[in-house]
């Protein structure tokens, strides 16, 4: 079949079972589809049950792999653990943040986001000092000796994120920006309340559907 008629016909197909969407949606729409006739493996042949699965998995264990390699790299940066480096960055960008602005900006909990302040400050990467605003707080800022270290480590981050995406076109690496970051705009805004509630609350809140109270009779 010629191939401009094949794709018409597709995007008669794909219009016909999605009236409201437009031709960006068709787009990837039909990367997606394609891509999926010559790569739908995981390891293991254990593939989960929904998309919703699907996606998480990749996610969770694209992010650890990464972890593991970033641990690898920063070895001789003078860091004791990947996660200094998020907590640095964050100090650097936010310039004089304080303490718990930046435990909630790298999603962790308070102890352990306080642990983690701590051995930056006795490593003497970040010093804190007095919020004027709030006698009650500390605020936090990075030192010359931090700004050496998370300088090194963003070139070690390049380097293993660069090696693990390096199979990928540019186009599908800027697509998968696209399509991620609503997600993380969404929830970095709703994280830190829904941690105290119930999650039937959060996901009923969230989803707008109701769900059972996972009880079995």
């Amino acid at each position: 079949m010629n191939k401009t008629v094949q794709l018409v016909n597709e995007w008669a197909a794909f219009e016909e079972n999605h009236p409201a969407d437009g031709l960006d949606a068709f787009c990837r729409h039909y990367l997606v589809s394609q891509k999926e006739k010559t790569n739908n493996k995981f390891l293991g042949g254990v593939v989960p049950p929904n998309k919703y699965s699907v996606l998480t998995k990749l996610l969770v264990k694209i992010v650890r792999m990464h972890e593991v390699y970033f641990a690898l790299a920063t070895k001789e940066t003078g860091i004791k653990q990947p996660e200094e480096f998020y907590f640095l960055s964050v100090i650097k960008n936010l310039q004089s943040p304080r303490k718990t602005e930046v435990i909630y900006h790298t999603v962790n909990e308070l102890s352990n986001g306080l642990n983690i302040l701590n051995s930056l400050i006795n490593q003497g990467y970040i010093t804190e000092h007095n919020d004027t605003d709030d006698k009650r707080s500390k605020r936090v800022r990075i030192t010359a000796k931090g700004e050496k270290i998370l300088a090194a480590c963003y070139e070690k981050i390049q380097q293993v994120s660069g090696m693990m995406f390096s199979d990928m076109p540019e186009d599908d690496i800027l697509l998968c920006i696209q399509l991620l970051k609503n997600v993380e705009l969404k929830f970095s805004g709703q994280w830190l309340q829904h941690k105290t509630k119930p999650f039937k609350e959060v996901y009923e809140s969230v989803t707008g559907k109701k769900i059972g109270n996972g009880k079995k009779k």
